[in-house]
C-alpha cells in the first residue's frame, strides 16, 4: 500500500526506513531523498514509527 502518494513511498519502504534508524517523519523522507508535498501521509508515517519502535521498547522494559 502507498503511504506517500506524492513521493511513491510504500508502507514496506517506510517500515524499512524506521528499522534502519529513522525515528521521525523527516528522517524517513531524508532516507529516500525526498520531501513531503501535500502532507497527507504524515499521520500514517507516525503510526508506522510507533508500531515499529514500540515492540522494541516493550522488550527492553520487560527485561
Amino acid at each position: 500500500m502507498y503511504v506517500c502518494v506524492c513521493n511513491g513511498l510504500r508502507e514496506k519502504e517506510v517500515r524499512n526506513a524506521v528499522k534502519g534508524g529513522a525515528d521521525t517523519v523527516g528522517r524517513i523522507f531524508k532516507a529516500y531523498g525526498c520531501k513531503p508535498d501535500c502532507a497527507q501521509c504524515i499521520g500514517c508515517m507516525r503510526d508506522v514509527i510507533e508500531e515499529e519502535i514500540a515492540p522494541s521498547e516493550q522488550l527492553l522494559a520487560a527485561e
